[in-house]
């Protein structure tokens, strides 16, 4: 079993608090001179990038083999009102050079990288607006992960929900999403999953034996799904007698899906909660004797499971 660190280490901000992700908003970015305030951006995309590399060797010292790339990196740089290229940041080939000291930096020390993209990402959705975005919020991940030099393959997986469930049917909302899907780059086609949803029509198994089935049967091909535990006590499948069906059978099919070692996500909710994450982790995460990364997505980060990684490498 292999651990995952999402996003933010607080293991390392304790030790270095200026490494930190730093952020503009629309209303700052409109608030200055547009070049000024591509000049503010620039530095601090700069920055994002030189706190991930740290980031990635604080994940080979502490034993932690993945590390879920922030989508905080680029603040602003999809946002289709302030219309801003990345080739315009006036240190672009700095921060393609930095892009690229990630990706060396991660195949150096064998850590691997994934992507989980914010949740208006709806490929399906009812509006085309909403569609449009996210075809473009995709394809800049799956730059960034090019500019790393990453392969394009599920070894890096870029993660999306399917998040819709107010369609009029699953045979159309499935359609819609994979009519988008062919108009995505290249680099998003060979690095999409899915996972199931902690609420609405997508649990465990109507993404598995319908979403996946049905592409199998209808595209001859079918995404690998993404197993993420809490949600699937948040929105459990049930069986003919009404009671929730175990997580082994949900782990194992959604395991068959990969081509290589899955990257599931793995977390317990917050006390007094269902779906909420909670900050330190004391239900273990299970591999049914399988070789598998779970991504730890606790609102700790990496305090959150340090027994984990003093249970699985000493710090």
């Amino acid at each position: 079993m292999k651990l995952g660190l999402v996003c933010i280490s607080e293991l390392l901000r304790d030790k270095s608090p200026e490494l930190k992700f730093q952020t503009i908003t629309r209303a700052q970015f409109n608030k200055k001179d547009r070049n000024e305030s591509i000049r503010i951006l620039s530095e601090r995309i700069a920055h994002n990038i030189r706190v991930t590399i740290e980031t990635i060797k604080h994940c080979k010292e502490v034993g932690i083999k993945r590390y879920r790339l922030s989508c905080k990196l680029f603040p602003l740089l999809t946002d289709p009102t302030l219309k801003i290229q990345v080739e315009e940041l006036p240190n672009y080939e700095n921060i393609v050079s930095l892009l690229s000291q990630v990706g060396r930096t991660a195949n150096l020390l064998e850590v691997n990288l994934s992507i989980h993209p914010d949740q208006f990402v709806v490929l399906g959705s009812n509006k085309d607006s909403v569609c449009e975005k996210s075809i473009t919020e995709l394809n800049f991940h799956a730059w960034v992960l090019d500019m790393c030099g990453i392969p394009q393959d599920y070894t890096c997986p870029i993660n999306i929900h399917p998040s819709l469930s107010n369609f009029e049917s699953p045979e159309k909302f499935i359609n819609k999403l994979m009519n988008n899907f062919f108009r995505c780059d290249t680099g998003v086609k060979k690095r999409l999953v899915f996972e199931n949803e902690d609420k609405g029509f997508w649990n465990c198994a109507n993404l598995y034996e319908y979403f996946h089935q049905y592409m199998k049967h209808n595209f001859n091909f079918a995404f690998p799904l993404t197993f993420d535990n809490l949600h699937d006590e948040a929105n459990p499948s049930l069986d003919e007698k009404g009671e929730k069906i175990d997580i082994s059978k949900w782990f194992l099919k959604f395991y068959s899906t990969w081509n290589v070692e899955p990257v599931f996500h793995w977390s317990q909710a917050a006390e007094g909660t269902v779906r909420n994450h909670c900050k330190n982790l004391t239900k273990d995460p299970i591999d049914f004797g399988l070789d598998v990364t779970w991504e730890i997505e606790v609102k700790g980060k990496d305090k959150g499971f340090k027994h984990l990684l003093k249970k699985y490498r000493n710090i």
